[in-house]
């Protein structure tokens, strides 16, 4: 089979738009609908949603994390067995989350194995099985389907609201609703995949695809982590009372985090192609080198500077200058955070040698973070949060420059 078309979206920058047109809108439909829930149900129903649908968060992403990227990063480079390992990534992340629900709906985790339950877990397995769909769409050049299939994800979720709001309708509404809407979407996007399910008995080939999506989630893994840590010692500190402001920051941070991911991901396909045989591979390495320098070796100095200054403003500054102080010390950090997301990204779409130093490099950063938010939070409360963050960004990038310096990637 030949190779695909290069993907649109670079050449044809009419496209980026309507994509993250329709991913933004979704995550804003999410966030109204919950507030809609919430007036229509009252608290006690809707705390029984939202413990439920957050019971299952884990499972949507241990679903999609780090499949979509394998399959971004591997299928445009495949010519002969295309089809072949797309069946297996369509394969794996319905695997993994079905054994995910069955395990929590097995043990009764949260108590409860009610329909409300059941309906929640398989939104979440569905979700994270439509999310690598779309991405494998997009990198064949269709990606109309993806934001086709954002709009029919956004229309159910008014129909749940509509019910709850004219209707009467509860929980199990809603969810049926996103269930049935998701479930049509991914025979609809399966079906428009030419699948050979014989790549399933190819050996190298699910190796190959597990093994690389396992790498490649190390980064979303490690970030989870340290921000999960720092608040639960945030939430035994003396600290207590900036938990709110943390949070505040932190949720703007996913939204800018998830948008740039996204674009990343876009991008990926083509990045993919570049580094594994194009001529301009050496140029990108060349720039990567420099900037994990920069963040190796002025990282540390930087983040101490700017923290310093920040707790020095809280010091002098009022209880409605807190969280300013806090917002300014995370845009300070925004260049540690999104240059090494952009080092990472080349890293995870180079060679297999690159692949496993950036994987190591997030288990390094997410230990040298963990460390610094033991001493850091309870010492500094909040900034010292974000800093300890900021510090798995600069260890990272430590730990990948011999990778880079060493010798040439490989292409």
């Amino acid at each position: 089979m030949s190779a695909p078309r290069p993907l649109s979206i670079l050449l044809r920058g009419r496209l980026l738009l309507p994509l993250l047109a329709g991913r933004g809108v979704y995550r804003l439909a999410i966030v109204v609908s919950n507030l809609l829930f919430l007036a229509a149900w009252g608290e006690s129903t809707f705390a029984t949603y939202a413990l439920v649908m957050g019971s299952f968060t884990a499972v949507m992403f241990l679903t999609s994390c780090g499949v979509e990227k394998g399959a971004l990063k591997l299928v445009p480079r495949v010519t002969r067995a295309r089809s072949e390992l797309i069946a297996v990534f369509v394969v794996l992340p319905a695997i993994s989350g079905s054994v995910c629900l069955i395990w929590i709906l097995a043990t009764g985790l949260g108590g409860g194995r009610s329909s409300l339950w059941i309906l929640a877990g398989v939104l979440a397995v569905g979700l994270g099985l439509n999310q690598v769909l779309v991405g494998l769409h997009r990198v064949l050049d269709r990606p109309w389907r993806d934001v086709a299939n954002h709009a029919v994800l956004v229309l159910a979720i008014g129909l749940g609201v509509a019910g709850a709001l004219l209707a009467d309708q509860g929980p199990l509404w809603a969810l049926t609703v996103m269930v049935t809407a998701v479930a049509v979407l991914n025979v609809a996007l399966v079906s428009g995949l030419a699948l050979r399910p014989s790549g399933l008995r190819r050996r190298a080939l699910v190796r190959q695809a597990i093994g690389t999506s396992a790498l490649m989630s190390a980064s979303e893994l490690a970030a989870a982590g340290i921000v999960s840590l720092v608040f639960l010692l945030l939430a035994r500190s003396g600290f207590r009372d900036q938990g709110a402001a943390l949070y505040v920051i932190v949720s703007a941070s996913a939204l800018l985090v998830n948008a740039f991911g996204f674009l990343l991901r876009i991008m990926q396909p083509q990045v993919s192609r570049t580094l594994h045989r194009g001529a301009a591979s050496e140029a990108v390495r060349r720039r990567t080198v420099r900037w994990a320098r920069i963040i190796a070796i002025g990282g540390a100095p930087y983040l101490a500077a700017v923290t310093a200054l920040t707790i020095l403003w809280r010091q002098h500054a009022g209880a409605t200058g807190q969280t300013a102080a806090l917002a300014l010390l995370y845009l300070a950090c925004i260049p540690l955070f999104f240059g090494l997301g952009s080092i990472n990204f080349v890293l995870e779409n180079g060679d297999r040698r690159t692949l496993r130093r950036t994987a190591s490099g997030s288990v390094m950063g997410l230990t040298g973070a963990a460390l610094s938010a033991f001493v850091l939070v309870p010492l500094l409360g909040a900034p010292g949060a974000l800093a300890a963050i900021a510090v798995g960004d600069v260890v990272h990038a430590i730990t990948v420059l011999p990778a880079l310096t060493s010798s040439k990637e490989s292409t």
